[in-house]
């Protein structure tokens, strides 16, 4: 299992940390007694003795439970497939989405051929969905909607595929779980077709990654930001 290690901060809890990661509150007990735990179990005897620079090992069990294409109308005669994805979970404000996306032969406005999307970014995070989205929509946290669409191109089918990642979020440190494939095959005569969702494979998580890693947001790149990623650690 993946897991996350968060370095406690003043005022923090158990309970309210866990539930950070997508725990109830009253899950606590699950965490405190990880084998990852043991040694901070072992050093503060009772979880309401734990300090500020402790680090506690949070498990990431969470999926993607459910993953759907299916055909979507955006109107104005613009048919595309849409993609609904839920995990389980609680909402958790440190659990989120992060897409990077191959948009073939049309690129948007002065994007590249590959993209982390939002392309172009719409702030300077690395998200699929902005913070001020999450809160107007808290539900975003836990389920993912996207409808791309493209104009027939008059040469051939334009390719679009994307990655989708859940991730955790530890300040500045973006660590990707839980990976898949999908995409939409816009025809050149117009008719679209859907490519179903699926496991990312190694190779695409590594390449979902770098996009991450050399990515831009709307004023600068991630990196600039002081936004690192990687996959989360699976040891314990």
């Amino acid at each position: 299992m993946v897991y996350e290690e968060v370095i406690l901060k003043p005022g923090n809890t158990i309970s309210q940390v866990s539930n950070n990661y997508g725990y109830n509150l009253w899950d606590w007990k699950k965490i405190w007694a990880h084998q990852g735990n043991a040694h901070l179990k072992e050093l503060r005897g009772k979880p309401e003795h734990v300090l500020a620079g402790d680090k506690i090992i949070i498990p990431l069990p969470w999926k993607i439970t459910s993953k759907t294409l299916t055909a979507y109308n955006k109107g104005n005669g613009k048919s595309t497939f849409a993609i609904r994805a839920k995990r389980n979970g609680t909402k958790g404000k440190n659990l989120r989405w992060v897409q990077t996306v191959f948009q073939d032969n049309q690129p948007i406005g002065t994007t590249a051929t590959f993209c982390a999307d939002a392309c172009p970014g719409d702030d300077d995070d690395p998200f699929y969905y902005t913070t001020s989205e999450l809160v107007a929509n808290s539900g975003q946290r836990n389920t993912f909607f996207d409808a791309p669409w493209r104009n027939p191109s008059p040469n051939r089918t334009t390719t679009w595929r994307a990655v989708l990642s859940l991730c955790s979020v530890e300040g500045l440190r973006v660590s990707i779980f839980e990976s898949i494939v999908w995409g939409i095959n816009f025809g050149k005569n117009g008719i679209n077709t859907d490519y179903m969702p699926r496991p990312a494979t190694p190779y695409e998580v590594a390449g979902h990654l770098r996009l991450l890693k050399i990515g831009k947001g709307q004023t600068r790149s991630f990196r600039a930001g002081g936004w690192t990623f990687r996959k989360a650690p699976n040891v314990y």
